[in-house]
């Protein structure tokens, strides 16, 4: 060999040096992709796929916009709530169909608000996430039963955990499926400790393998960030903490990111992201859990509407599946006008529909100050307004079998009101 070719190749030495380094690279590379450490979105690479539809339109359908604005604005003045929002998103595209914001100005009035960035804990709406948790562990099923009792769980230092009718008794002992039914905080809360006590950090890995917090940035969408939460890994760890991580709270959440991941049960596991522009789908995690899995928390949720506190969000004309949640985000800083403390709460109910046929996912998130606060009374009915305005424009499209003529007729917005009341009859 010539010198030529030598300044070419490198030394024999030098060659051997360049091999061993270069399988040592490789090797390493192998250790941390078996070890789970060469990890990107939670183990999934984002992938687009075009829908068909003209890059770059805007997905907002202005009559629906419209709608949904007036429905929330007339049922927050009604109950004196200070903010909120509803978006309405497709199911299969993530295309947002509807985004309103309202949130009282200083003068009392209700404006416009552009802050869907804005996080906080979404109380029972969580119950959905950790029960599929649970359920993917293997080491449970819906049929378990959960002994809640009165409905009152001294957790820690004195804090105690209670479901809504505590003062009734609670629900004693109930299947898991009958506790994300009544969203008993209890009964959610000692099956995910139950499953994930020995091992707390379990828990919030398998949060992080369902891309639950997701998406991290959305365009048109200013200042979205990752979940805030508290877990395992921070120095103020307790046990009791993933108790309360359980139902909703040490974690901030932004709507339209807990929007995401029902929206991911009603497409059939896959998660896709958010979009303001038509054109392209990216799905973030193409299979969040098992098919069965999936299968068994859409029959749970659409029994919510059915059989459970999410009544009010159903709608006779077609199947609704969806989930209530209320939670106390703030200490009581506010005072009515004879000095009483109040505290604020946020109501909530996040859903779709149809539920055999799901098209369109719906979230519902408002703030009010003091009691009564009800995720399926107030937030649930803004959801059924919503879901029957839009039925009655035909989205989508509903077909109505009287039963006195035998005649099939399309839901629309001149027969909309005869059909419902022939339903009740």
């Amino acid at each position: 060999m010539n010198n030529d070719e030598l300044q070419v190749l490198g030394t024999p030495e030098k060659k051997s040096k360049l091999t061993l380094l270069v399988i040592a690279v490789i090797v390493v590379v192998a250790i941390m992709i078996g070890a789970g450490l060469y990890i990107i979105n939670s183990s999934h690479q984002p992938e687009k796929i075009k829908t068909g539809k003209k890059m770059g339109e805007p997905t907002i359908v202005p009559e629906l916009q419209t709608a949904v604005d007036t429905i929330l604005l007339a049922e927050m003045e009604m109950l004196d709530m200070l903010q909120g929002q509803a978006i309405v998103m497709e199911v299969q595209t993530g295309e947002i169909l509807a985004m309103v914001g309202l949130e009282r100005n200083y003068e009392g009035k209700f404006q416009s608000c552009k802050n869907f960035a804005y996080q906080q804990e979404l109380g029972a709406l969580m119950h959905t996430v950790s029960l599929l948790a649970v359920l993917e562990t293997g080491k449970a099923r819906l049929s378990d039963v959960v002994h809640t009792g009165c409905g009152v769980w001294p957790v820690e230092d004195g804090y105690e955990m209670k479901d809504h009718n505590w003062q009734r008794g609670g629900y004693g002992s109930i299947t898991l499926d009958r506790a994300l039914e009544v969203s008993s905080n209890v009964g959610i809360s000692l099956a995910v400790n139950k499953t994930f006590g020995n091992n707390n950090q379990a828990f919030f890995d398998l949060l992080d393998k369902m891309s639950f917090g997701q998406p991290y940035n959305i365009e048109g969408i200013d200042g979205l960030n990752r979940t805030s939460y508290s877990s395992p890994k921070d120095g103020d760890w307790a046990k009791w903490k993933l108790w309360w991580s359980a139902i909703g709270y040490e974690r901030k959440i932004a709507p339209i990111q807990m929007l995401t991941f029902y929206n991911a049960i009603a497409n059939n596991g896959k998660m896709v992201k958010p979009t303001l522009k038509t054109g392209e789908i990216e799905i973030i995690n193409p299979q969040i859990a098992s098919k069965a899995n999936i299968d068994s928390m859409q029959m749970v949720l659409e029994h919510v509407v059915s059989q459970g506190l999410g009544r009010k969000a159903g709608t006779p004309i077609v199947r609704v599946a969806g989930k209530t949640g209320t939670s106390q985000v703030e200490e009581y800083d506010y005072y009515n006008e004879v000095g009483t403390p109040l505290a604020n709460y946020q109501v909530a109910f996040c859903g779709y529909f149809p539920a055999d046929a799901p098209k369109y996912s719906i979230i519902v998130s408002m703030n009010k100050l003091g009691l009564p606060a009800s995720g399926g009374g107030m937030a649930g009915v803004v959801f059924h307004n919503i879901v029957e305005w839009m039925i009655a424009h035909g989205m989508p499209p509903v077909l109505f079998l009287d039963e006195e003529t035998n005649d099939t007729v399309r839901v629309t917005s001149n027969n909309v009101d005869s059909i419902m009341e022939s339903i009740n009859k």
